[in-house]
């Protein structure tokens, strides 16, 4: 029945992770419904699959060139991004995981953060605007670095939320947001390596002679299911149109919140 419960999840994980719709908040209140506790770790162990996914998908935009200096200074505008959020991440994580999994703070982030996408949908793409990301600017990165870390609220959408920075700070809409999935590698593959690290200390290293065939079973789903699932998602994104993506994101995550408000008004 475990097992079941956590392919739900690793399947949410890699639908929702890579699209604007907040992982971690559809994760939370799926972890509700099944009745599985959505720890840290556990959200934190359900991104290694999409960040791997994200590694492959975008593996020649990331290494073609790899020896040159404009390809350095784009891995370097990247790491030194990602800095404020990872900080904060590190500094307030149990205050988060204890106040801000509230439902109606997932559901108001999910609502307003979905209106922005409607907005930000009608904003035409300037011609001029960036189109190659490794042109984005080190004031561009930064201020996405700085917004990413907005979404350590549950209901933001890390993605989301960087992706409208972008836009708003001159990048085109789909660039902007193919530079949220990488501006986030670097937290993605840290958090499980914190989270892990956190944990050793506590209870130890767990070795192979005393991992069962259920734990086997269990990391195989947490770490193989969001991959294949995200390397579908972020195909079918690229074929999809992007005339109303963001505006249909936007909705859904209205519609979405909206219903957890009522539901829990209801309850």
């Amino acid at each position: 029945m475990e097992s079941i419960k956590l392919l739900a999840l690793a399947i949410t994980q890699g639908l929702s992770e890579l699209l604007p719709i907040s992982s971690s908040a559809h994760l939370i209140l799926l972890g509700q419904v099944i009745n599985i506790p959505t720890s840290t770790l556990l959200l934190s162990s359900l991104h290694i699959g999409t960040t791997i996914a994200i590694l492959a998908f975008f593996w020649k935009k990331l290494f073609s060139n790899f020896f040159t200096k404009k390809k350095w200074t784009f891995y370097i505008k990247i790491l030194l991004s990602v800095i404020p959020s990872a900080i904060l991440g590190v500094l307030f994580e149990s205050k988060i995981e204890s106040v801000l999994h509230d439902n109606w703070i997932i559901a108001v982030s999910l609502i307003f953060w979905g209106i922005l996408m409607i907005l930000a949908q009608n904003k035409k793409d300037d011609d001029c605007g960036v189109t190659d990301m490794e042109n984005v600017t080190w004031q561009q990165s930064l201020i996405m670095g700085f917004a990413q870390a907005i979404a350590l609220i549950p209901g933001t959408s890390r993605s989301g939320v960087t992706t409208l920075s972008g836009i708003a700070l001159g990048l085109n809409k789909y660039t902007a947001f193919e530079y949220s999935l990488i501006l986030g590698l670097p937290i993605l593959i840290g958090a499980p390596i914190w989270e892990i690290l956190k944990m050793t200390q506590d209870t130890g290293i767990p070795t192979i002679t005393t991992l069962t065939m259920a734990n086997y079973i269990d990391l195989g789903i947490i770490l193989l299911v969001p991959f294949i699932v995200g390397c579908i998602s972020l195909i079918a994104l690229k074929k999809i149109s992007r005339d109303k993506w963001l505006s249909a994101f936007g909705i859904y995550r209205i519609i979405l919140g909206v219903a957890i408000l009522v539901f829990g008004y209801l309850l």
